[in-house]
């Protein structure tokens, strides 16, 4: 036990030890700035960066008559970087000067410990401004002042009672602006998200102005059906009941439910089974299912055009049912005839169908019997149909065809 806490002393020493290297034997970050002007900057002032104190002043001096500032950063801000500058600030409207540190870009190269730095930015005073009035403005001020003297004459008393009772708010408002003077970056911060979030604002003012437009018309539709919202308000109880019984039936409904669903466990056991079965079945469907992808597109390109088809069938079939209708007892006439009409028309190709070194030549003959001299009068052995049957000229005699049909 007395070796453990001679280990802890130990431990502690050194951790003492390596403190106190830590504390007294590193090197602050150092920079000089070489300025116009410092007026107002004392050593111990506060040094800025990013409106936060970042350091302090350590000594003021004068170089080729300009002011040498130097600066002691934390460790926390250093180091800083090439097109780091300077300038002297207020801390609030009413307060001491800073000197304020405008940190170079990141990616340029650090700058060293005791590296002095160059800033070119002055501050214009208020006696400067006044310095630069020429002879009659001057004289114009003084007027102003001397009847600001004449205007509070005999009124002392009240100035003073009036300045007494304002000394209060004097100090409420150099508070104020005390304030505003030490959150100046960030209310330059919010500035700048106000002024991108407005102008965000005004390259939607189109649509802006639409939602406002339609969120008017909502609303203006809302109150004129506030009746109907009103009556269906009052019918929501009833509708409330309504759902109520229809849940206080679920419970029997679910107690039903099980026996059916223990009934159809040992085919739902089987489904695996059936599924695997059908795992090839389906691995070949498949490339015919990918084959069925043209015909889909043209049936669809078919289903298109079919209304039209439909519409023009639609308009064309009382038309065609009217003529079949009319030609229907010419054509049941002609129709016994048809081995004449094709015996006609062959004989007629073969007188046709000859040909010399000329071309096509027609064959005609002219046959004879013993009754085409003996008009009326037949021959022995001859027979004379007056009403032959159609179609017996080609050996295809129809003898019913006035009768009943075809048998």
């Amino acid at each position: 036990m007395a070796r453990l806490r001679w280990a802890s002393v130990a431990v502690v020493m050194v951790l003492v030890a390596a403190g106190g290297v830590v504390a007294f034997g590193g090197q602050s970050y150092q920079l000089n700035v070489l300025m116009p002007t410092a007026d107002g900057a004392y050593a111990g002032g506060q040094v800025l960066v990013h409106g936060q104190q970042a350091g302090r002043i350590t000594e003021v001096g004068i170089q080729d008559d300009k002011a040498l500032v130097t600066v002691d950063i934390d460790e926390e801000y250093a180091p800083l970087h090439a097109g780091t500058s300077a300038r002297i600030s207020w801390e609030s409207l009413l307060g001491h000067r800073v000197l304020e540190l405008l940190p170079g870009p990141g990616e340029n190269p650090a700058l060293p410990s005791g590296k002095m730095i160059e800033s070119t930015q002055e501050r214009v005073e208020l006696d400067d401004v006044l310095t630069m009035l020429d002879g009659p403005t001057r004289k114009r001020a003084q007027a102003l002042v001397k009847q600001l003297n004449l205007t509070l004459r005999d009124s002392e008393k009240d100035v003073r009672a009036t300045v007494k009772s304002a000394g209060p708010a004097v100090r409420a408002l150099g508070e104020v602006m005390r304030a505003v003077g030490e959150d100046g970056p960030a209310i330059r911060g919010l500035m700048k998200r106000l002024s991108a979030m407005v102008g965000e604002l005004a390259k939607h003012d189109t649509a802006v102005a639409d939602t406002v437009r339609d969120l008017g018309q909502l609303t203006s539709t809302t109150a004129a059906k506030q009746e109907r919202l009103k009556a269906a308000l009052s019918e929501l109880p009833g509708t409330v009941r309504e759902v109520t019984e229809t849940l206080n039936q679920v419970p029997g409904a679910v107690d039903a439910t099980i026996p059916l669903l223990r009934d159809l466990r040992p085919a739902t056991e089987q489904l695996p089974r059936v599924a695997s079965d059908l795992r090839p079945v389906l691995a070949e469907l498949r490339p015919t299912l990918a084959d069925l992808g043209p015909t889909l597109g043209s049936a669809r390109s078919l289903l298109r055009q079919t209304p039209e088809l439909l519409d023009a069938t639609h308009a064309t079939l009382p038309g065609v049912d009217k003529a079949v209708t009319t030609l229907q007892p010419a054509v049941a006439f002609l129709r016994p005839y048809t081995p004449e009409f094709t015996g006609w028309l062959t004989n007629w190709t073969s007188v046709f169908g000859s040909q010399n070194s000329s071309g096509n030549i027609a064959r005609i003959l002219i046959t004879g019997a013993g009754t085409s001299l003996n008009k009326g009068v037949l021959p022995p052995g001859m027979t004379q149909d007056p009403e032959p049957a159609p179609g017996s000229i080609a050996g295809q005699p129809w003898a019913d065809a006035n009768g009943d049909g075809i048998r």
